[in-house]
């Protein structure tokens, strides 16, 4: 594997921090997760598996992973930690601006003891700046930067929030990015530096422009429903058919989409006409073309309208439950879920990384670990004696499930 000879310390919790060591897991490296005595904050019990308390999500972002549980304000458990370091490539944690001073833990305390390391700090906003020391977490960024401003209907309902923590997720893969290319450096003979990722930043970067549409152009951009907010009125989402929603995206700027709309609705009147010979022309009725397809969609199922949409140049598909949606074809094909052997709950499915490459084979090896579950084994790597690894589990600072 790529990275099967770089060594990660993830000091992570919750999201952000955990996948970005997770990616570098997923490419080969060996992952230590450092976790408090009592586990960290994502080891909940949000339901049941087996009689287990089981949190769907800590599973997937701890995949690759070999746990060890130190308590870092204990000196032993520091010191510990610091041994991991000096022998590291990678340290990895997401706390907020100033934990990991006071515990003895930031860039300039490890960098003492490894030069090369690479330093990753994910925070809700940066290290830096006026709002640094705020609460930082998905939901909250995904309000601040206006993401939600975007979302669903004008209606009195409050501002919504993606189901997805996708904060979070991008915050993850730019870190993981920006990772691998510190350790490129590294491997060109550089030291090492600082990776200052945060969400707010992350996600402000993957909102289809609309700090550019606003920034550039003056327009402000609104809810865009079912459809996007760049065109609003243009068909881009969910339309009803008699057994269920078909996803259209209408493209009119298209004159290949516009062929097909005009062939499939029977209206050579509509392709004869000038005013739609540019997709400016047809940008400006996109409400009565959309409402034109609706209509025609309302008398077809979903399979129907679908063939016939594709077969017309007009991208389209169902639009799927997540049971629906599990049974794909395609997912079956491409891997896409893993099943397990898990010491806890017999088995387990996971959604495989979605990492790829052609001649290594990016994967979930293993799941996540149980708290404290490598602890000796981490450790004697360390060159620790029985006697003092003894000592730890006696007196508190290994712990160990």
């Amino acid at each position: 594997m790529p990275l099967s000879d770089v060594r990660v310390v993830d000091c992570g919790q919750v999201i952000a921090g955990p996948l970005c060591a997770a990616f570098l897991g997923d490419l080969g490296a060996d992952v230590v997760k450092i976790e408090p005595p009592g586990g960290e904050t994502y080891r909940t019990d949000r339901r049941r598996l087996d009689g287990e308390p089981f949190n769907p999500a800590f599973e997937l972002y701890n995949r690759n992973k070999r746990s060890l549980a130190l308590d870092l304000k204990d000196d032993r458990g520091l010191e510990a930690l610091y041994d991991l370091v000096e022998a590291a490539d990678v340290f990895v944690q997401n706390w907020p601006p100033g934990v990991a001073e006071r515990l003895g833990t930031d860039y300039e305390t490890l960098t003492e003891l490894n030069p090369d390391l690479v330093y990753v700090h994910i925070t809700g906003f940066g290290e830096t700046g006026p709002m640094a020391d705020r609460p930082g977490m998905d939901t909250i960024v995904q309000h601040v930067s206006g993401f939600t401003s975007l979302l669903g209907y004008d209606d009195d309902r409050p501002p919504i929030r993606s189901q997805a923590s996708v904060a979070d997720y991008f915050a993850a893969y730019s870190a993981a990015l920006s990772a691998l290319a510190a350790i490129r450096a590294v491997d060109r003979g550089e030291d090492g530096q600082k990776v200052d990722v945060s969400l707010l930043e992350s996600l402000a970067h993957n909102m289809d422009g609309a700090y550019e549409y606003y920034t550039n152009l003056g327009e402000v951009p609104a809810r865009g429903g079912r459809n996007a907010f760049f065109n609003p009125m243009m068909l881009y989402g969910a339309a009803e058919a008699t057994d269920g929603y078909v996803c259209v995206a209408l493209l009119l700027y298209s004159d290949r989409v516009w062929r097909g709309f005009c062939e499939l609705l029977d209206r050579p009147d509509l392709a004869a006409d000038e005013r739609y010979e540019t997709d400016a022309g047809r940008m400006a009725e996109a409400d009565r073309f959309t409402e034109l397809l609706e209509s025609w969609l309302a008398d077809r199922t979903v399979e129907e309208a679908v063939a016939a949409l594709n077969d017309h140049s007009i991208p389209a598909a169902p639009s799927h439950s997540i049971p629906e949606a599990v049974e794909l074809e395609q997912f079956d094909h491409r891997g896409t879920f893993r099943d397990l052997d898990h010491p806890r709950f017999g088995s387990l499915t996971l959604t495989d990384t979605p990492l790829a490459l052609s001649r290594d084979d990016p994967s979930i090896r293993y799941p996540a670990p149980a708290l404290g579950e490598h602890g000796w084994e981490v450790l004697a790597e360390l060159g620790y004696d029985d006697e003092r690894l003894a000592a730890f589990a006696r007196d508190g600072p290994l712990h160990e499930e």
